[in-house]
């Protein structure tokens, strides 16, 4: 029988730890609650952050060991960052935490118990271009027949299969929901998988799902030393939980069996945004549910905006039906209304934000102190044209800059061989998009065209095929069909028609087969067409393209501060935790946000919504929202009247004041 000795905390709490001066009430009693299962429902701007880390400080003040507490977040700099707060508060070394992300706490553990799930501990972890460089072995060893159909990447295998492993689906059902143009490659993909995880084991190798496979295989299959772990953790704690996937919940609800239920979650509902990276909104919504006894704690008090722009983001996302209600309340005085303004098309859109973000400045505001938000990447390219032609410094937070992403220039390829086909670096380019054409065959490719007065015309001819492996030859008779196709477009069409018309090709397979986020990529394409309208010619589209791309890669000048003063440009995916002074949110357009790819899905507009929450709560002083009300893109040839979102529609018009634009010849001057 063993005997316990119980340590008994007795003094005061140090004196950095004031938790009186520190914390509101919700956080206060967040912080010094008992045991059992806690979620923590915190708002935008309310402080979790600061609520995660006094706790964290108060259980060791109060005589945790700090071994027995693990802290999982989602980056290892956000558990560091939170724990030398917690070592100034106590003044003690915190570093015997576990803390951390998910993946790193997971490989600790099974360094520890490799040997129980027959896995050796010196296992290797593989980075993502490693898994690449697996896949494609996995994929060649196949041998499949894909002369005449693209086969995915192995970046896209890599994705298919983390999804369905995440989030606990068939593989089938990922396929059918996500990827429903592979899904006669079911059962070779199938294959590949089970090859790729027998390639692992024979190298001794874990890729990072792994890390959380074989954590979650080792609590259910060794109930001992789930029991064991429990014990030593007495205290977990989550942050984000609303990002967690289905496996990352299960892990933590599991250790919690253990160690009386001493699991506490923070997270907001209404931020839940990630759904298609495999986030499960049921685990922070069902909590108590899975966890009875949960006590419940909301943090609405905000430290962050505006009276004004609480009661409008409050107003929008009290539409949601599935979630914890919250409604949060400012700590600051009153200001200035949220502005809807409804400008023309996409390009008045630009003006507008560009010639508002001069005057801000002018103003005293900071351009650091303000950010463009969008739903998607693509939304940007316009208002990116813009900031180049008026010399505002940029950031990007959404990717790169527009002009410089692969598959933007593979267009601009495209045009360029149709502009100039003696463009050796164009020809090329297009040629390695093709599969079964490797450097070599595409330099003889090369050098057979360029012989000809004009490789274009010499290109789209029969016997250029004996130059290729038979392999190669249906693929490049589609080619060849594409380019006579492009010739003659562009030939009688303006250069908008001629972008749209790439996408026609055998190119838009090429994106569907090598990107997880095809459909974005060709959001991006359609934009670049909705650019392209506005020039009469391809030779005038490419003088441009070429200037903004050289501007784009360089830093467009600032003068004094260059360094500190640079607007932000991001997607509201990628804003989530930050805050600016003022904020725009561009395209309010009902099929632009909410997407009208994204209302296809279950509970679709549920999750724009709350997308939606995230973006209007980034801002603190001043919230612009702009809605185009023509359409130039390409969902409609002619122009046809939008929609405003239907998230503006629902707010009552007495929480914002509406603008208008009125243009004059000084409006649009440099």
């Amino acid at each position: 029988m063993t005997r316990t000795f119980v340590l008994n905390y007795s003094g005061e709490l140090p004196k950095a730890l004031n938790l009186e001066r520190d914390l509101n009430e919700p956080q206060r009693a967040a912080v010094v609650c008992g045991a059992g299962p806690k979620l923590v429902i915190a708002g935008a701007g309310s402080g979790k952050t600061r609520t995660i880390t006094y706790r964290v400080a108060y259980l060791m003040a109060t005589g945790t060991p700090p071994s027995a507490i693990m802290l999982a977040t989602f980056t290892n700099k956000a558990a560091r960052e939170m724990l030398s707060r917690v070592e100034a508060l106590t003044g003690t070394t915190v570093g015997h935490v576990w803390g951390g992300t998910f993946h790193a706490i997971g490989n600790r553990i099974l360094r520890q118990y490799a040997k129980l799930l027959n896995l050796a501990q010196n296992y290797s972890i593989l980075d993502e271009e490693d898994q690449r460089d697996v896949m494609k072995v996995c994929v060649g060893d196949a041998k499949l027949p894909t002369e005449e159909k693209r086969f995915p990447a192995a970046s896209l295998l890599l994705d298919m299969v983390s999804f369905a492993f995440n989030t606990q689906q068939p593989l089938e059902t990922v396929l059918e929901r996500r990827y429903p143009h592979f899904l006669e490659w079911l059962e070779p993909i199938r294959a590949i998988e089970q090859r790729y995880a027998a390639k692992k084991r024979q190298a001794n190798a874990m890729d990072y799902d792994d890390l959380l496979r074989f954590w979650w295989v080792l609590l259910k299959e060794q109930p001992e030393v789930a029991q064991r772990l429990g014990a030593q953790f007495r205290w977990i704690l989550v942050d984000e939980y609303q990002d967690t996937n289905t496996i990352q919940a299960d892990i933590v609800e599991r250790l919690a069996e253990h160690n009386g239920r001493n699991l506490m979650v923070v997270g907001d509902d209404s931020q839940s945004i990630y759904q298609f990276r495999g986030a499960n909104y049921d685990n922070i919504l069902r909590f108590p549910e899975r966890n009875p006894g949960t006590e419940i704690f909301k943090l609405e008090i905000n430290y962050r905006s505006t009276p004004e722009i609480l009661a409008f983001t409050n107003a929008s996302i009290h539409h949601n039906v599935r979630q914890h209600e919250k409604t949060l309340t400012a700590t600051r005085e009153a200001h200035l209304l949220p502005v809807v303004i409804p400008v023309n098309d996409v390009y008045q859109e630009a003006a507008f934000v560009a010639q508002r973000l001069l005057q801000l400045r002018d103003e005293g505001v900071e351009l650091s102190e303000m950010a463009v938000l969008y739903r998607a990447h693509a939304h940007s390219v316009i208002l990116q044209a813009e900031l180049v032609r008026r010399n505002i410094p940029y950031e990007i937070r959404s990717g790169v800059r527009f002009f410089e992403q692969a598959h933007v220039k593979d267009v601009v390829a495209h045009l360029k061989v149709l502009h100039n086909p003696l463009d050796e670096v164009a020809w090329r380019r297009l040629l390695l998009m093709l599969p079964r054409i490797g450097t070599v065959t595409a330099a003889r490719i090369w050098e057979t065209i360029a012989r000809a007065g004009d490789p274009l015309e010499r290109a789209v001819k029969e016997d250029v095929l004996a130059q290729l492996p038979a392999a190669a030859r249906p693929f490049f008779k589609r080619f060849q069909h594409d380019l006579r196709a492009l010739r003659r477009c562009a030939e009688q069409d303006p250069p908008g028609v001629l972008v749209q018309a790439v996408l026609e090709t055998g190119y838009a397979e090429f994106l569907r087969a090598k990107y997880d986020t095809f459909q974005s990529r060709l959001e991006d394409i359609q934009q670049l067409a909705v650019f392209a309208r506005s020039y009469r010619n391809l030779e005038g589209l490419l003088s441009e393209l070429i200037l903004l791309g050289e501007l784009y890669g360089q830093d467009v000048a600032a003068g004094p501060g260059a360094d500190r003063e640079r607007l932000v440009l991001s997607s509201v995916h990628q804003a989530k935790g930050l805050e600016w002074r003022v904020v725009f949110v561009m395209r309010m357009s009902d099929g632009d946000f909410p997407s009208s790819m994204a209302l296809r899905e279950t509970e679709g507009e549920e999750e724009e919504r709350r997308i939606f929450y995230v973006a209007t709560t980034r801002a603190k002083d001043e919230l612009y929202l702009l809605h185009p009300l023509i359409d130039t893109g390409t969902r409609s040839a002619g122009g046809l009247l939008l929609q405003p979102s239907r998230f503006l529609r629902e707010i009552p018009f007495t929480l914002y004041e509406q603008g208008a634009v009125e243009e004059s010849r000084q409006f649009f001057s440099d």
